[in-house]
């Protein structure tokens, strides 16, 4: 019994502490979303915002991972890979959840823009009203932009937690003997 109630604290301990570095992560994303969305910046101020978005959430990322295997006696790349996926995993529904109520409640504008600039393009690739039903497709744009952000935001949280896990694992000490 103790052994379980043991593993089930431990659990939990663990998923806490992925949910609430999670959200931290994810306000990063939602700060750059908000200040692109009010600032309408230029090519250049873009390009500097994804520049720190990114710095911003590697470094954050690699705390949350270094800080999750400090005091523990072991913490192999596994058990590092492992919480940055479940921090990545938390960050990216919250992140994903956001961006839906942005394009559908804050700025809906971006949902415009983004029908505008799919129906050109539909139309430029020669789609017609007869091959695909646009209207139905536009009319479920917020979903389908937030699946793809939640698809996106993960896949990104497994290519950065692995390359991140290799300097955040306890190094292992051995001796030539």
């Amino acid at each position: 019994m103790y052994i379980k109630s043991n593993h089930v604290r431990m659990n939990q301990s663990f998923w806490n502490k992925a949910a609430i570095s999670g959200i931290l992560l994810a306000l990063v994303s939602v700060f750059f979303i908000v200040l692109q969305s009010v600032l309408t910046p230029g090519r250049g101020l873009s390009i500097l915002f994804w520049i720190l978005k990114l710095a911003a959430t590697l470094g954050l990322l690699y705390y949350f991972m270094k800080d999750f295997g400090k005091g523990k006696e072991s913490y192999t790349y596994a058990d590092s890979l492992k919480f940055g996926l479940a921090v990545s995993f938390c960050s990216s529904i919250i992140a994903a959840a956001y961006y839906y109520f942005h394009v559908m409640f804050l700025f809906p504008d971006t949902a415009n823009q983004l029908s505008n600039a799919l129906l050109t393009g539909f139309e430029q690739a020669g789609v017609t009203a007869e091959d695909f039903n646009t209207d139905k497709f536009i009319a479920r744009l917020p979903v389908i932009i937030t699946i793809s952000q939640l698809i996106y935001y993960n896949i990104l949280g497994l290519l950065w937690s692995s390359l991140l896990a290799n300097g955040t694992k306890h190094k292992i000490v051995s001796t030539p003997f």
